[in-house]
């Protein structure tokens, strides 16, 4: 009986730890919106808000023009395992799969009891026949959980996103360490030759004419008079 008890309180204790792991949709949805800025198109081709432009990581997500209808890629285990997009023709401007390197906005984020997808468009935008004006190209993916998203934390699920995408600012190379301003070397007057030297190095001549002295570099003539410098040109 006792260890009836103990085991039963040992499960209730391992559910309750996964529970509180676990988050909802809403906070699987903030925590995506959170490591990747959502872009907001405006009513006239413009954009309200512009966010991180993602970069795929592999190649094979379908593309095809914006419509209610765009089946979504599906991933699953970090797997394509169902090819998206739709039938209509998009013309000799683009195929059915995302180029190389394309890159993407994320418009929206949505979920269901076993899913979270992103809605991704492409930056670039395309003539496709039946359309007025350039379009961006609808790419949306979603990851699929068939446990529900009730078993999943956070992590994992932006982990599964990394898998698949970069964001444009970790593919750019880092910038170059600017160098060092060079600071300015100035001869004044009383120095001595040993100063002058360790400032400017040795001269390429010297010129001695009894308490005259002359240090001769190639843009400088540096004039010492009794140890002194007195004159500079």
């Amino acid at each position: 009986m006792h260890t009836q008890i103990r085991c039963l309180t040992i499960l209730l204790l391992l559910l309750a730890a996964s529970l509180a792991s676990a988050a909802t949709p809403d906070e699987l949805s903030s925590a995506v919106t959170s490591n990747y800025r959502i872009t907001i198109p405006g009513f006239f081709g413009n954009f309200k808000a512009i966010g991180n432009v993602l970069i795929p990581r592999r190649e094979g997500l379908g593309v095809n023009r914006p419509s209610n209808l765009f089946k979504p890629n599906l991933v699953k285990n970090r797997q394509l395992v169902l090819v998206g997009g739709g039938d209509l023709p998009l013309g000799d401007g683009h195929g059915n799969r995302l180029k190389p390197g394309e890159r993407l906005y994320l418009y929206e984020v949505s979920t269901g009891d076993t899913y979270l997808q992103l809605d991704l468009y492409t930056v670039a935008t395309y003539v496709v026949p039946g359309m007025r004006g350039p379009q961006a190209l609808q790419a949306s993916v979603r990851f699929q959980y068939d446990s529900g998203l009730a078993a999943l934390t956070a992590d994992q699920l932006l982990d599964d996103i990394s898998d698949w995408f970069d964001t444009e600012e970790e593919t750019r190379p880092a910038p170059k360490p600017r160098k060092a301003a060079t600071a300015t070397r100035t001869v004044q007057l009383g120095q001595t030759p040993e100063q002058v030297t360790a400032i400017f190095g040795p001269p390429e001549k010297q010129v001695l004419l009894g308490a005259k002295q002359v240090f001769v570099y190639s843009r400088l003539k540096v004039i010492f008079v009794d140890g002194k410098v007195v004159d500079a040109e």
